[in-house]
């Protein structure tokens, strides 16, 4: 069975778009993996933007909602930390077929995607796990930060949680 766990090491791929990620586009991508027959689970996490009410804060009068998140990234060292992960990932669950990654760049509206993390795999367990902890490592150890745009103006840095 020729897999991506096969093939080592992984190259760095860039996961960054601009903009907000496509619905369509997700639809594509699991359609790519349909003639794969030695996959039997595709587990996907998608974020997206909400329009949380922001807390007040001295400069922020609560009862605000957030409109947008624009993001910004340290790229290069991202993209290297994020070859880092899928390394382990593979190590991690060898028998994942494949893991695809996709975060975007630039203001992502309220209720537009902005994150992906897809792995497909024999069995759903691996695929399954595969995804939430790729997702919270991206969301602790990447350097991708987002500043929440609030109605009428003003802004507000984003932890990620």
């Amino acid at each position: 069975m020729d897999t991506e766990a096969a093939r080592s090491p992984h190259k760095k791929r860039d996961i960054f778009v601009e903009g907000p990620i496509d619905p369509a586009f997700i639809a594509t991508s699991i359609a790519r993996h349909a003639t794969r027959t030695d996959i039997g689970a595709h587990e996907i996490f998608l974020g997206q933007v909400r329009a949380d009410r922001v807390a007040g804060a001295d400069d922020h009068p609560s009862g605000r909602s957030v409109t947008a998140i624009e993001y910004t990234a340290y790229r290069d060292m991202a993209l290297e930390r994020m070859t880092a992960i899928r390394e382990e990932a593979f190590a991690q669950w060898p028998s994942m077929t494949c893991l695809h990654v996709h975060h975007s760049l630039g203001t992502i509206k309220a209720g537009e995607l902005c994150f992906m993390v897809f792995a497909s795999a024999p069995h759903r367990a691996a695929a399954r796990e595969a995804v939430a902890w790729v997702v919270d490592r991206i969301k602790a150890e990447l350097p991708i930060f987002g500043k929440e745009i609030v109605e009428g103006g003003g802004h507000i840095w984003k932890s990620n949680g």
